[in-house]
């Protein structure tokens, strides 16, 4: 008997809406799909044929009354709906594929491969490829020179339909024979004999969830004719630029495969293949900020790029780098495996100039070892997860270093000049530990939302100026909060120091020239020298000098063309002042000419003095202040802040 049937649970584990496997695809689904579809065909090959592997994608309506047995399966929609009741989430997602379910055509996404062995084993029980995609969890019998190891790419169709079912159909290199079936992955709900089920159900024979071999059984909207597998995903979740996103995602993750003529891919009316390469990835990829497939593209076929080839890379095999430099490129490696498909973009590359690059790993054991580093969604070489970390550390180690020393072995003459900022390389992951190169790559994934590609950051240096002794003017505070400057021929300089951390911090002299910085300010002396103590303190006409000091300060210019910076200062007490901004030089520093000052936060302007003071401002203890700064004329130049109290 053909139906569907969801085997009981024998009242053991329920089963809910939140599939670790599908999760695992749920941020980018499309992207996921498409990776996992033309990795799965490309394993398929069939090696007697000669031509490409084929995948064509294609969005087809079917009549709803065509949906197998489609009075039950809205029964098993409804029974899910009820036992989960008081789920919102769960009962939201029966409610809208029972509403997909009343439709008169229902969506569904057809993927088709070709030139493939179809898949084997669907009369065979439990042996076999049909066995391990339709019903094994967690398992894989590919070898090296396949794509996945990990048997989770199942899941990325189902991320991808409404209804959480896909159907299956192929017909044999060998045999011929033809086999249909689906699956849904949906809950634990209650029978016909109110049992509870599993999660899972299977649509096909009945007795012992066989698939329907029986070609006569089969709808012809089912139906397979050549040797390959067919894909249906029920209730596709249809985008309007659905066809745009597999097709970014082909040329992004395999255009080597493509263009080697490996693998064609057609997506709906667009044919992917080697002669259309070049186009479409000008057309989809060029201008994508987030795609860097057109760079690697020409860093492997353009003829001014650098080859360095490797016939057995410590005794694993073949590998192969291509590198392309270029004012414009990324700065960054595509790491392929020998299927022909992408697996992650490496950068922390620490070059005097930019480049795109390719590296392909061709040999059976780089391929082997390789595979073994990869999660799931094969993004990435992990080496805690070979069965040998360490090994696996020192091995990618090696790697990396040696695709270091070839980007460095080439000399390129440029125009640019570029700054290699002390301290800075700290910050940045060492190019030959694979650890860090990893931690990068999560940090990514953990950034954007969802799994989806995260937007570029800026990013902020702070950039530690040598030390040097600088006059500035100095600041009394009197009744009144008038700024006063010292008095023309005092000896009254404040010296501006750089702190261990990379701070500037102010010190007040008085005019007698004693440093009063780290003293106790209870004592001091006035404007005329003469000293005065606690006695005083009630004598609003000599309030004490405040001592203020810096502890976090970064200028940075935010526009160019405008003269425009950004200051960002944090103070180690509150209380009101100055600020001095100086334009630093070779042999010292001159008065910036500051044209305008506003408080970022409020908006507000700042007075500009005569002696180019900015202020007065009130500080806070711990909390940043920014002040957006313009300069007189088109000035572009290295600056200083120094703070001085009221």
């Amino acid at each position: 008997m053909i139906n569907w049937n969801f085997p009981p649970n024998n009242y053991g584990q329920i089963t809910g809406l939140n599939d670790a496997g599908i999760e695992t695809f749920r941020g980018n689904p499309l992207d996921s799909l498409a990776r996992e579809i033309n990795q799965n065909s490309c394993d398929a090959k069939d090696t007697k044929n000669n031509g490409p592997v084929e995948v064509h994608f294609n969005l087809v309506y079917v009549p709803a009354q065509f949906f197998p047995e489609r009075d039950r399966f809205i029964n098993i929609l409804n029974s899910c709906r009820e036992y989960w009741e008081d789920n919102a989430k769960t009962k939201q997602f029966f409610e809208n594929a029972l509403s997909i379910m009343e439709l008169e055509k229902i969506p569904f996404l057809k993927i088709s491969d070709y030139n493939t062995t179809g898949l084997t084993g669907a009369s065979e029980g439990q042996r076999g490829g049909w066995h391990n995609l339709i019903k094994s969890v967690g398992s894989s019998d590919k070898d090296s020179q396949s794509g996945g190891s990990f048997g989770i790419g199942k899941h990325a169709p189902f991320a991808c339909s409404n209804l959480r079912t896909v159907f299956y159909g192929t017909k044999e290199v060998d045999t011929g024979t033809e086999a249909f079936q689906g699956v849904a992955k949906l809950v634990t709900h209650l029978n016909e004999h109110d049992e509870p089920t599993q999660g899972t159900g299977y649509f096909g024979m009945i007795e012992k969830n066989r698939p329907i071999t029986e070609t006569a059984e089969i709808n012809e909207l089912f139906r397979r004719s050549d040797v390959g597998t067919d894909i249906y995903i029920a209730g596709f979740n249809e985008k309007s630029e659905w066809e745009d996103e597999i097709i970014k995602s082909a040329l992004e993750n395999f255009f080597i495969a493509i263009l080697n003529e490996k693998l064609i891919v057609k997506v709906g009316g667009i044919t992917i293949n080697a002669n259309s390469l070049a186009g479409l990835l000008e057309k989809y990829t060029k201008n994508d900020p987030e795609c860097l497939s057109y760079h690697y593209y020409e860093a492997y076929t353009l003829s001014n790029r650098y080859h360095f080839p490797n016939k057995d890379f410590l005794g694993l095999g073949e590998i192969d780098l291509f590198v392309l430099p270029g004012k414009d490129l990324p700065k960054r490696v595509a790491m392929v495996r020998g299927t022909g498909m992408k697996i992650y973009d490496k950068g922390s590359f620490r070059t005097p100039f930019k480049f795109a690059g390719v590296l392909i790993a061709k040999g059976e054991g780089i391929n082997d070892f390789l595979r073994k580093t990869e999660p799931p969604t094969h993004s990435a070489w992990e080496p805690d997860r070979h069965e040998n970390p360490e090994e696996a550390k020192a091995i990618i180690r090696k790697l990396y270093s040696w695709i270091n020393e070839q980007v460095r072995s080439i000399t390129v003459v440029t125009d640019e000049e570029e700054l290699d900022v002390e301290g800075l390389s700290q910050y940045l992951a060492d190019n030959d530990d694979p650890s860090l190169e990893v931690q990068a790559q999560q940090e990514i994934v953990q950034n954007s939302s969802e799994g989806e590609k995260a937007a570029p950051q800026d990013i902020e240096i702070d950039i530690n100026y040598r030390k040097m002794k600088q006059t500035v003017f100095t600041g009394i505070i009197e009744s009144s909060d008038v700024y006063q400057e010292t008095a023309a021929g005092a000896e009254d300089p404040e010296d501006v120091q750089e702190s261990e951390d990379g701070s500037t911090e102010g010190s007040v002299r008085g005019s007698g020239g004693e440093d009063n910085k780290g003293q106790d300010t209870s004592g001091h002396k006035d404007q005329r020298g003469n000293s005065k103590g606690r006695e005083n303190e009630g004598n609003n006409s000599a309030a004490p000098s405040k001592n203020m000091r810096l502890v976090r300060s970064r200028i940075f210019c935010i526009n160019p063309n405008a003269s425009l910076y950004k200051v960002s200062i944090q103070t180690d007490v509150e209380g009101s002042g100055y600020i001095g901004i100086k334009v630093i030089g070779e042999v010292g520093g001159e008065p910036a000419p500051v044209k305008s000052v506003i408080v970022q936060q409020t908006g507000e302007s700042v007075n500009i003095r005569k002696n180019g003071k900015i202020g007065p401002v009130s500080f806070y203890k711990d909390e940043k202040f920014d002040l957006l700064v313009t300069l007189e004329g088109s000035l572009r130049c290295a600056l200083e802040v120094a703070i001085h109290a009221n």
